[in-house]
């Protein structure tokens, strides 16, 4: 079977979404990495963003509340240095944020699924603005346990870091986007036959 024909027999709907997300996908790299990237556009506000928000969250739960943040560089494992806002308890530093770990990606892998499902832009709408102030509230939450973490149990700072709080942040974008497939009717705007025996 040729290649154009085995296209054909895909259902509109899926090539409708697979269009959307490749084209989403695409446009967002290129912009990302072109424009957005060297400037530090978006990373910068949303980093510092979500620096301050984790001391003040770790000030408002611990007494003394000597938590702070500065603008700080990290040299990364191949030398390369990167901006980065540093959490500090007094002078000390605790944890490192960077742009890597603001949560963008993240929100624009969440928002741009919401934009290729089939459902109003209403629907939409209120789900990607929820979601993304959920989402950002989330990494606040993570940020604030790492330190914590790194506080009290460092050995499972790497650990906490790269595998616990990594499922649990994806574990919660599954359960917004479940929760936006629920919409009644959304099986039949995918046009899935599904039978129950």
């Amino acid at each position: 079977m040729v290649f154009s024909e085995k296209l054909k027999q895909i259902p509109g709907p899926v090539k409708s979404f697979l269009w959307k997300a490749v084209t989403i996908f695409v446009v967002w790299k290129v912009l990302y990495l072109i424009i957005l990237v060297p400037n530090r556009v978006l990373d910068r506000p949303i980093t510092d963003a979500l620096g301050v928000s984790t001391a003040r969250t770790l000030n408002f739960f611990s007494r003394p509340a000597n938590y702070s943040t500065r603008p700080d560089v990290n040299i990364k494992w191949n030398g390369e240095k990167e901006d980065v806002i540093a959490i500090l308890r007094g002078q000390q530093r605790m944890l490192f944020i960077a742009d890597a770990c603001n949560g963008l990606e993240v929100i624009i892998l969440y928002a741009g699924l919401i934009v290729c499902l089939p459902s109003g832009w209403r629907r939409k709408t209120a789900f990607i603005l929820t979601g993304t102030v959920l989402i950002e509230v989330l990494n606040v939450l993570r940020c604030t346990g790492l330190v914590l973490v790194y506080e009290h149990y460092p050995e499972w700072l790497d650990f906490s870091h790269h595998y616990l709080f990594t499922f649990v942040v994806y574990a919660f974008i599954f359960w917004l986007w479940y929760l936006f497939s629920r919409e009644p009717g959304f099986g039949q705007k995918l046009h899935l036959n599904v039978s129950t025996q």
